[in-house]
């Protein structure tokens, strides 16, 4: 065995590492890795995922919160099965265990095998031809039915909230929306008891009846019945009996996500005033029954969302917002940036959200943009009475505006923001952010931020650190810096380090460090504040904190646009130029180009697009075999011809049978040629703007000749 190690240094090789362990079971027998509590929060939760695949070997494991236990067998008695591996879209996974399967009697039959693409898509390659590992393939519609398994097997998500608040329509919306089956705990309790609720209550045994009947379905539904791949809505009273509140509390406990639904009361008590299907509440009472019943749904959930009509959207939005929700609390999607790539988050600095809704100026303001950041201490909201209640609609309000990612920001005035709070409020708005489903939130490194790390679930925390001077945060040889890295390490999953140049050679200092601290396992944002450190923040890897022009100040000096950094870019041939065109005919009088080239013009992109008109797909040969081509949209009459000149077909293009996008891509470590078609995505899109979400058993007439669609 490995005895005890701290791998707190490299917490992704602990992967390898556990399946050496696995058959190490001299001294002992069991080796225990320590310091890696951000596994439990990568591409999945890799230290249960360890043990749940190590098991499939017959190896026990045990998952700690900050580590593994691994108990060892000699490698010839592992089971002489073939255990099929899920590797839950995961890199590092999938190398791991297969490096475990060389090994064992019966080898192994690894899932996603592709998920190796974004680090290392030559290992199945590099694993036969250079270690000798005799590997085969697998049919690829196994993956499907495995990714489907483990989308099914995921926790229910409980809704609780007042009667009339929308829990019905919302969670109708999302189990449409994602696949899951929809329980209304009134309406399953109205069939298994075979009364209806005003019967019950209208009995002899009355609301105490109805409540005994209420817990032990939800027990059942819980534990039983729906325990996984539902959506359950429950009553308004629900968290009226503790037996209730406590299976809702162990619900939490095992990772099931419970939200409550934040009601506009006025809006509420409208609708209950007309609604007869249920016990009325007595006269005017109905606010004083929430304000009662408002620190027990705090109690007994785990996320939040605001159910405001006078939102951007109404309610078609509304449904939008809930679905993304619900989507982030199961792990179903949680809309993260791909870090894979340079992506940028563009900073507001408005002391109301509310500002950017005019002329759809939000929309011009992350052009270019992945994600955004809500720097709440610039908020007029952060320094008023009731901060959480106007915080949360300032939150709302974003997201209603836009479908990008929220980067959650407090900046504290040391670190050169805005908020001059104390701790204590500035980790309550901070775990609130958690609670409404930011996908990133930013936390200062110090003895708060490991508790919001730990509490973070589907959130990803960016433990931040700012030096305004440039004093204290060296990127050469400091021991400040290292130590600092080291902490954010522990309390974040991405780290962030902010610096101030002053003089140019610090931008070549902090790439040195980028250089040597950032990979896509372990992220980093390392950058230089004002107008000399501008270089740093052109060369900054992930998530760069960008400004626009039409943002009326910038959240910190030296902040510059996604134009602007993709203007340097190019310049510094970081960013290659490249040729893309419609192809087709006729298209002389399309305005494909025109719209092209104002957007690569806007982002300061050195792209160019222009018309190929050809009838042959033949005519294409030449484009596609240009160095420097970068894509083609390809219309009638090759939607289908162009298929045979293609690499492969994306699912999509497959299913349809024609082609509008070819893609240049590296697949199988060779130059291929990706053909995809949008078309679907732009029907699915104007009926999702047009009609919410919850359409998909619609019947829609899509009108055409054929082989465009």
């Amino acid at each position: 065995a490995l005895g005890e190690i701290d791998m707190e240094p490299m917490t992704d090789a602990f992967l390898t590492a556990s399946v050496l362990a696995a058959v190490a079971p001299g001294n002992g027998g069991v080796s225990r890795i320590r310091g890696i509590a951000n596994q439990h929060v990568k591409e999945c939760d890799r230290i249960e995922a360890m043990c749940t695949e190590l098991a499939r070997f017959g190896v026990t494991a045990v998952n700690h919160a900050d580590g593994i236990d691994v108990h060892a067998r000699p490698f010839n008695e592992l089971t002489s099965a073939t255990p099929s591996v899920h590797c839950y879209d995961d890199h590092r996974v999938a190398m791991s265990f297969s490096v475990l399967a060389c090994l064992a009697p019966g080898g192994a039959e690894l899932r996603e095998r592709r998920c190796v693409g974004k680090t290392w898509p030559q290992w199945w390659d590099v694993l036969a031809r250079d270690l000798g590992a005799p590997i085969a393939g697998a049919d690829p519609k196994e993956e499907h039915v495995e990714a489907e398994a483990a989308k099914v097997s995921s926790p229910s998500v409980v809704v609780v909230g007042m009667r009339g608040a929308g829990k019905s329509s919302l969670s109708k919306a999302a189990a449409s929306a994602l696949g899951l089956a929809y329980v209304d705990m009134d309406e399953y309790l109205e069939q298994q008891v075979g009364q209806t609720i005003p019967e019950i209550i209208a009995s002899e045994g009355g609301w105490p009846a109805f409540r005994a009947h209420e817990s032990r379905l939800l027990a059942q539904v819980l534990t039983k019945d729906f325990a996984t791949g539902a959506i359950i809505a429950c009553g308004g009273g629900v968290v009226e009996a503790p037996e209730n509140c406590a299976l809702l509390q162990r619900h939490m406990s095992s990772n099931g996500a419970v939200i409550c639904i934040t009601p506009n009361m006025d809006q509420v008590a409208e609708f209950l005033s007309q609604d007869k299907t249920r016990p009325a509440y007595a006269a005017g009472d109905a606010r004083d029954v929430y304000e009662r019943r408002k620190p027990l749904y705090s109690k007994v959930s785990n996320y939040e969302m605001l159910v405001d009509k006078r939102l951007p959207g109404a309610w078609p939005r509304i449904e939008q917002e809930f679905v993304r929700l619900v989507a982030l609390a199961s792990g179903r999607d949680c809309n993260r940036v791909d870090l894979a790539h340079s992506s940028y988050f563009v900073s507001l600095t408005a002391k109301d959200v509310g500002e950017y809704l005019e002329n759809d100026r939000l929309a011009a303001v992350t052009a270019g943009a992945h994600a955004v950041e809500l720097r709440a201490d610039l908020l007029a909201a952060i320094d008023e009475d009731d901060v959480l209640a106007k915080l949360q609609w300032q939150f709302a309000t974003l997201r209603h505006a836009t479908p990008l990612p929220v980067v959650f920001t407090v900046r504290t005035a040391a670190q050169g923001g805005a908020f001059h709070g104390s701790d204590a409020q500035r980790m309550a708005i901070l775990h609130a952010a958690i609670r409404w489903g930011a996908e990133y939130v930013d936390v200062e490194v110090d003895t708060h931020a490991a508790a919001l790390y730990a509490a973070r679930r589907n959130s990803i925390i960016i433990a931040s650190h700012h030096d305004p001077t440039g004093r204290q945060l060296r990127w050469s040889q400091c021991e400040f810096t290292t130590e600092i890295l080291h902490r954010a390490r522990a309390c974040g999953d991405i780290v962030k380090l902010i610096s101030f140049a002053n003089q140019w050679s610090d931008n070549l200092d902090c790439l040195e460090f980028v250089k040597r601290h950032h990979s896509l396992e372990t992220p980093l944002i390392a950058l230089n504040m004002g107008y000399e450190g501008q270089m740093s923040r052109v060369l900054c890897p992930v998530l760069t904190p960008v400004t626009h022009p039409l943002l009326a100040a910038k959240a910190a000096p030296g902040q510059i646009s996604v134009q602007q950094i993709n203007v340097a870019r190019a310049t510094a041939g970081l960013l290659p130029a490249r040729k893309m065109a419609l192809c087709g005919t006729p298209i002389q009088h399309s305005p494909s180009p025109a719209m092209h080239n104002a957007a690569f013009s806007a982002l300061g992109l050195p792209h160019v697009y222009g018309r190929l008109e050809t009838a042959e797909a033949n005519g294409l040969a030449e484009l596609f075999a240009d160095p420097e081509f970068g894509g083609a949209s390809i219309t009638i009459p090759l939607k289908q011809s162009v298929i045979p000149l293609l690499t492969q077909l994306t699912p999509a293009a497959r299913r349809i049978g024609a082609v509008n996008t070819v893609i240049p891509a590296t697949l199988g470590g060779k130059s291929a040629l990706l053909g995809d078609n949008t078309d679907y995505l732009g029907i699915v899109g104007c009926l999702r703007r047009s009609q919410a979400v919850a359409f998909s058993k619609a019947t829609a007439l899509v009108v055409g000749a054929g082989g465009t669609t």
